[in-house]
């Protein structure tokens, strides 16, 4: 109830909806966009995979800078410069009667250099405002907003993709940022140390520190390591696979995969309730370990959901559409549990002055290994059947978690 009471925090809450709802469009409709256009999962996934460039790139230098400056002119500023971007290829759009592949490509980098600054400035502003007692809370309520504009998002933009193409899209999502932006303005959030001494050697020095306070931690350690490995394996078929096998292995209309999306993303709405059990039952080396083995297993049902031989036992794509909206739910459930998970601990240890350098370095580093594997995998679906290029990832994820199962469960004390 007093999270409810507090005015930066529902500002924050907010405006954070809007623009993730407005994004969440966007994603969909550029996803149908690419492969109506196209129908390639490699082109799709090059455009995936760009976009995590300058996460990679400018993900530590954005934790640093987040910690030097006013993060509430950061959010603000940038929530802004995203509505006059996508605003501006709205314009394109209108006066071209579509946009190229190219232009796609400088869109996705425009706005992921602009996330690599804005995510590490708004994962640092709850903690900014809210007590540490209430991070659970806080972070939940965060995250059931979250994914009701996940929930909400891909339904719109299916439906409007459908009836009207991607224009009014690209407006709608502009116009969210341009709200987002203005709601923050109204945002408290404590000042950071003075930055009078900034410099290159100052980053350096900052950057180490996050480097340093990582290697400290066994438990952070082994789960750069592992990740590397799980990225580059599990990412692929989330971001790649499922669009690929709903729309060119079942070929469903453009409604359906909006609503698939819709229903499979409500699943991180239970995601809350569900850490906070697991939390006070298991540690956090336990619960990585269940995540990733869970999901393992549940690669293998999807290698058979959209295998040939499940295909041919139905008239329609009524039941294996129906399969993938089922198991895409748990899959969402379980990865949605141990993140947030592991964002709260991550948060309940780090200093509140370092949070934004920690959280940087962890995320590039997490990343590293996506967009290879997208591009890997997006060559992969191209060239073989989707069950395969499933099976293999499914092999991957099993292999190692059980290779790092002593070592989660040893951090444990």
């Amino acid at each position: 109830m007093n999270l409810i009471k507090n005015k930066d925090f529902c500002l924050i809450i907010v405006g954070n909806f809007v623009s993730l709802l407005g994004t969440q469009m966007l994603e969909i409709a550029l996803s149908l966009y690419i492969l109506k256009t196209t129908g390639s999962a490699t082109k799709f996934a090059s455009v995936l995979s760009i976009a995590l460039i300058p996460m990679l790139l400018l993900g530590p230098i954005g934790g640093v800078f987040v910690d030097w400056f006013n993060r509430k002119k950061i959010i603000v500023l940038l929530d802004f410069l995203s509505g006059i971007s996508i605003l501006y290829y709205a314009f394109e759009f209108w006066i071209n009667k579509g946009l190229t592949i190219n232009q796609i490509y400088l869109l996705t980098i425009i706005l992921s250099t602009i996330s690599a600054i804005f995510n590490p400035a708004m994962n640092t502003v709850i903690p900014s405002v809210v007590k540490k007692e209430q991070l659970l809370d806080a972070n939940g309520i965060h995250s059931v907003s979250k994914n009701t504009a996940n929930f909400l998002g891909p339904m719109i933009a299916g439906t409007l993709f459908g009836f009207c193409g991607l224009l009014p899209i690209l407006i709608l999502d502009s116009a969210s940022f341009f709200i987002s932006s203005f709601s923050e303005m109204f945002i408290s959030i404590p000042l950071n140390v003075n930055s009078e001494n900034i410099g290159v050697n100052r980053f350096i020095k900052d950057f180490k520190e996050g480097l340093a306070f990582i290697k400290n931690k066994k438990i952070l350690m082994n789960i750069i390591i592992m990740g590397l490995i799980i990225n580059f394996a599990c990412s692929p078929i989330f971001s790649v696979g499922f669009n690929y096998i709903s729309k060119i292995d079942l070929g469903v209309s453009d409604y359906e995969f909006g609503v698939l999306n819709s229903i499979i993303m409500m699943a991180a709405f239970f995601a809350p309730i569900l850490c906070k059990i697991v939390s006070k039952k298991f540690k956090l080396g336990k619960i990585l370990f269940l995540d990733i083995f869970i999901v393992s297993l549940m690669y293998f049902v999807v290698a058979f959901i959209c295998s040939k031989r499940y295909l041919g036992l139905f008239s329609t794509n009524s039941i294996p559409y129906i399969s993938l909206v089922v198991v895409g739910f748990i899959l969402i459930l379980v990865v949605s549990t141990g993140n947030l998970a592991l964002n709260v601990i991550i948060q309940k240890e780090t200093p509140i002055l370092y949070l934004g350098r920690i959280n940087s370095v962890l995320n590039t580093s997490l990343m590293a290994a996506i967009p290879i594997g997208q591009m890997i995998f997006g060559v992969l679906f191209d060239k073989y059947p989707s069950s395969i290029c499933v099976i293999i990832s499914a092999v991957i994820l099993f292999i190692t978690v059980n290779l790092f199962k002593r070592s989660l469960f040893e951090d444990e004390s």
